[in-house]
C-alpha cells in the first residue's frame, strides 16, 4: 500500500507501483529455504558414523507435522477456509503447504540419499539429479508446479536440496570471510536473480519451473559466503533468534490476510 493512489497512466507513477510490488518474488526465497533445509538435515549425519533411522524419522516428522496440524486448525477455524486434504483440491498441494509436500519427500528419501553419496559421491548424484530435473521441466513445460504434482516437483528441485546437503560436508573447510563488500556482493547477486527470474515468468513467459534451479545455484553459492562472513562477524541476534519461530510464520502467513478483510 506504500504507493495506493499513485496515478499508474504516469512513467513515474507506474514505475513506483509495479517497481515496488516486484521487489519479493516468494518461490525463489522457497529455493533458498531448500538449500538451508538440505544443510540442516544432512549436518549432524555428513559423517560416516552411526545412522538411527528410526530416531531419525521420529524427529523429522515430530518437527514438521505438529506444527502443521497447528496451521491447519487455524486456517479452518479462525479464517474460516474450506479446507480439503485430500484429492486434486488438496490444501496441502494447492497452498503455500506445497513446499512442506517436498521437503516430506526429502525426508522420506534422505536415508536412500545418503547411502547413494556414500557409494557412488557427489560427482555423480548432483549431475544425474540435475539432468533428471530438467528433464523433467522441460519435457512437461508448465506454468507453475501444479502440473507437475508433489513428486515431479520434489524431483525436479532436488539437486538444489542435495547442495544444501554437499554445503554441509563442506562447512569445515570454508575460509572465514572478513569482506563486507563481498557479502553483501553475494547478497545483492541473489536478490538479483530472484527478479530476473521474476521478470522472466511474467514478462517473457519464461517460467520460473525452468529458471528456478539455476536460482539454486545462486542461493548455495550465497549461503555458502554468509556462513563464512558469519565465522567473522556474528549475525544479528534479533534475525537470528527469528529461526525459532519463522516456520510457524510461513505455515500461517496467508491466514492472516484473509482475517484482516473480515475484520
Amino acid at each position: 500500500p506504500l504507493f495506493a493512489g499513485a496515478d499508474e497512466t504516469t512513467f513515474v507513477g507506474r514505475t513506483l507501483v509495479h517497481g515496488w510490488s516486484s521487489i519479493v518474488f516468494g518461490t525463489p526465497a522457497v529455493i533458498g529455504f531448500f538449500v538451508i533445509s538440505g544443510f540442516c538435515i544432512h549436518l549432524p549425519f555428513s559423517k560416516n558414523g552411526k545412522f538411527d533411522i528410526g530416531r531419525y524419522y521420529a524427529r523429522r516428522y515430530t518437527r514438521i507435522l505438529v506444527p502443521l496440524v497447528g496451521s491447519l486448525f487455524v486456517m479452518r477455524y479462525l479464517a474460516g477456509q474450506r479446507i480439503q486434504f485430500l484429492g486434486e483440491d488438496s490444501i496441502l498441494w494447492h497452498s503455500i503447504l506445497w513446499s512442506l509436500l517436498c521437503e516430506e519427500i526429502y525426508y522420506a528419501a534422505y536415508p536412500l540419499l545418503r547411502l547413494l553419496r556414500n557409494r557412488i559421491g557427489w560427482n555423480v548424484l548432483l549431475p544425474l539429479t540435475f539432468i533428471l530435473g530438467t528433464f523433467i521441466s522441460v519435457r512437461y513445460y508448465a506454468v507453475d508446479w501444479h502440473p507437475y504434482g508433489p513428486f515431479g516437483t520434489a524431483l525436479i528441485l532436488l539437486p538444489i536440496w542435495l547442495l544444501g546437503c554437499l554445503l554441509a560436508e563442506q562447512v569445515e573447510k570454508i575460509t572465514p570471510s572478513t569482506s563486507t563488500f563481498r557479502i553483501w556482493k553475494w547478497r545483492f547477486l541473489c536478490w538479483g536473480g530472484s527478479w530476473i527470474c521474476e521478470m522472466l515468468n511474467f514478462k517473457l513467459k519464461i517460467y520460473y519451473t525452468c529458471t528456478i534451479v539455476v536460482f539454486g545455484v545462486v542461493a548455495y553459492f550465497w549461503i555458502k559466503n554468509e556462513i563464512a562472513y558469519g565465522m567473522h562477524k556474528a549475525p544479528w541476534k534479533f534475525l537470528s533468534s527469528a529461526g525459532a519461530w519463522s516456520y510457524s510464520l510461513y505455515l500461517i502467513h496467508g491466514p492472516p490476510a484473509q482475517i484482516f478483510v473480515k475484520l
